[in-house]
């Protein structure tokens, strides 16, 4: 059988992997982009969907709160996008020290004075910085949340009173292929949730469920709880959240942009969305993901960030999963199992919590324990680390590819004791997984590889009969 090579992510490296002539390299390929992108965001707000355009929403006197995508996504569109949105505020009569920006990290680290200028840029960072008019969301300090209610399925809804108070409310997103919820957007019900109301929509209870391990985002269990929970906010505000989506490629430049409100914007950003996010492959006995040396939620010598990457892959298939029960998936990472106890100060303790379990349910008993730790709130209130719950989020969703799997494994591995403890098989190299993989699924095995999946942009597996 004739091989053929492939470059794969790998850490700060590209690593050559030998694979069946027959495997199928699927890679993003960026879509065409928007020639002026400032006149699009313009055209967007004159011209949004299911709303009046923002100059008309706009009106003196008015506060306005303008939350964004944190810093775990790309930098440009809120570099092009905000000074727009500022622009067309203050030509209606707002005034500039009337505006509170917001970054919404749920429940990811706040983020520092210099990370917040490189992402936003010049020209929004320098006029409202010094003016105290750019914070950082804090999804455990009761005095910045509003509690509204319970929604129809049990959402906890409390969220930045900042926002909610705001005359208008203007959130600035990305439309993404994202391992949770098929396409990402309404980001003010994760990005501006408490730690309370991220449980009651990240717990294992959705995000583990089967409606949840998908990537159609019309028909998947945590997506509709996330737009059941909007309508729950706008209703008891009385106030419409008025949406500005960025659709684009790798490093953020824009191939589209919609302005208005959900759900009558999704439809627009998903259409041109799928025309660049869905990749044909086949159902696959074996899944190959390259892993590079950040991605997701930072440095992946963090073990447990290097396993989502091999196991949140599966979780995006339409039509029928990707990986075929009993499959392999092969990660390939360097990872040394470092976790860095500033910035994810709660994960070590997590993932020796896990090894005294049978089950990543049994993890969601402890939940309200981490999240009322001084300790740890301490280093995310003040020393810029991840909430103390977040790292159940990452063993949760792994669960779907753990239970589908004849295997997983992670190649090139720095520290195998660190993936053993997380059910995954560490070997030493490519060669010696590929070995392994062949001898639980056969020697001409239907094999898929995404060699930049997480350094590029994410899209959705489209699996063919």
């Amino acid at each position: 059988m004739k091989d053929k090579h492939v470059e794969v992510d790998c850490g700060e490296r590209q690593l050559e992997i030998e694979v069946p002539e027959h495997a199928v390299v699927v890679e993003f390929r960026d879509p065409p982009f928007l020639p002026d992108p400032v006149a699009a965001v313009r055209k967007a707000l004159a011209e949004p969907h299911g709303s009046p355009p923002l100059a008309a929403l706009a009106r003196p006197r008015m506060r306005v709160a303008i939350a964004f995508d944190n810093p775990t996504r790309p930098g440009l569109p809120q570099q092009i996008i905000l000074p727009v949105v500022v622009a067309e505020l203050v030509s209606a009569g707002v005034r500039e020290q009337d505006i509170l920006f917001i970054s919404a990290g749920g429940n990811h680290r706040k983020w520092t004075r210099a990370e917040l200028a490189a992402y936003l840029g010049p020209e929004i960072f320098d006029r409202f910085w010094s003016r105290g008019q750019i914070i950082n969301h804090d999804c455990s300090d009761p005095s910045q949340l509003k509690f509204l209610g319970i929604s129809e399925r049990g959402g906890y809804v409390e969220h930045n009173g900042h926002f909610l108070q705001a005359d208008l409310m203007i959130y600035s997103g990305n439309v993404s292929a994202t391992n949770w919820g098929g396409y990402s957007g309404m980001g003010v019900v994760v990005g501006l949730a408490s730690a309370s109301s991220m449980r009651s929509h990240h717990g294992y209870h959705v995000v583990a469920h089967p409606d949840s391990c998908t990537g159609d985002h019309t028909t998947m269990l945590y997506r509709s709880l996330k737009a059941e929970i909007n309508a729950y906010i706008e209703k008891i505000t009385g106030k419409r959240i008025f949406y500005v989506d960025a659709v684009g490629g790798v490093k953020g430049r824009l191939a589209g942009v919609f302005a208005g409100y959900s759900p009558e914007v999704d439809a627009a950003a998903w259409s041109l969305a799928d025309t660049f996010s869905r990749y044909p492959v086949p159902q696959a006995d074996v899944l190959i993901i390259g892993l590079p040396a950040r991605f997701a939620y930072g440095d992946s010598n963090n073990q447990l960030i290097a396993a989502v990457g091999a196991l949140v892959p599966p979780r995006i298939w339409l039509n029928r999963p990707l990986l075929r029960e009993g499959g392999v998936v092969i990660g390939l990472s360097p990872c040394t199992g470092w976790i860095n106890p500033h910035m994810y100060p709660s994960y070590r303790e997590v993932v020796d919590l896990y090894a005294r379990y049978h089950s990543i349910a049994s993890l969601s008993d402890h939940e309200e324990e981490f999240c009322r730790r001084p300790d740890y709130l301490h280093r995310y209130t003040y020393g810029y680390g991840y909430h103390p719950v977040h790292p159940f989020w990452l063993f949760y969703e792994s669960q779907y590819a753990l239970d589908r799997a004849g295997a997983i494994m992670m190649a090139g591995t720095g520290n195998p004791g660190a993936f053993r403890a997380l059910g995954i098989i560490p070997t030493s190299d490519f060669g010696e997984a590929w070995t392994v993989a062949t001898k639980l699924v056969g020697k001409n095995p239907v094999t898929v590889v995404a060699p930049s999946f997480w350094s590029r942009r994410l899209f959705k597996f489209d699996v063919q009969a």
